[in-house]
């Protein structure tokens, strides 16, 4: 079996077809879980990353700037910040098995790979206190906006 999209797919964050088609040829041979971050290969365009903090060369957020909202569809509040989202030629892939399939895309997005949120239900509790150390210095950007360098051209494969 193969890495398989399914509609249970998280694909909101701006992929497009060239990007999920390249996610389904890199990891064709891949079953089981997984999270790997790579670089996008030219000529896919970068995608936009909402992470702020000491992994993405800023200094710690200060809760002074934050604010705690719930980012549909989940339950609980993610730790915010009023900051333009960035562009990245970095893409983070995560994967597993769902039902009867070995391997199914969960989601990808621009960036670095994270840890869950310390509110997530589904974060164990032996990584709780990782997960709460590193949102205590990180934010996400609840800006709809696109900053920090040079706008993609519009391209056809959208």
């Amino acid at each position: 079996m193969s890495l398989i999209i399914t509609e249970e797919s998280h694909l909101d964050h701006h992929l497009t077809k060239q990007h999920r088609k390249m996610i389904l040829e890199r990891f064709a041979d891949r079953d089981g879980f997984f999270i790997e971050t790579f670089d996008i290969p030219q000529p896919l365009r970068r995608l936009p990353c909402q992470l702020y903090g000491p992994l993405m060369g800023d200094a710690p957020v200060p809760e002074s700037e934050v604010t705690y909202r719930k980012r549909l569809p989940r339950e609980y509040e993610s730790r915010l910040i009023n900051r333009h989202r960035r562009w990245s030629r970095q893409m983070t892939v995560i994967a597993g098995p769902t039902n009867d399939a070995p391997c199914v895309l969960y989601t990808a997005y621009g960036g670095p790979c994270a840890p869950r949120e310390p509110n997530d239900p589904a974060l164990p509790e032996s990584e709780r206190d990782a997960s709460i150390a590193f949102w205590s210095e990180h934010a996400l950007t609840c800006r709809q906006s696109m900053g920090g360098g040079p706008v993609d051209p519009p391209t056809t494969e959208d």
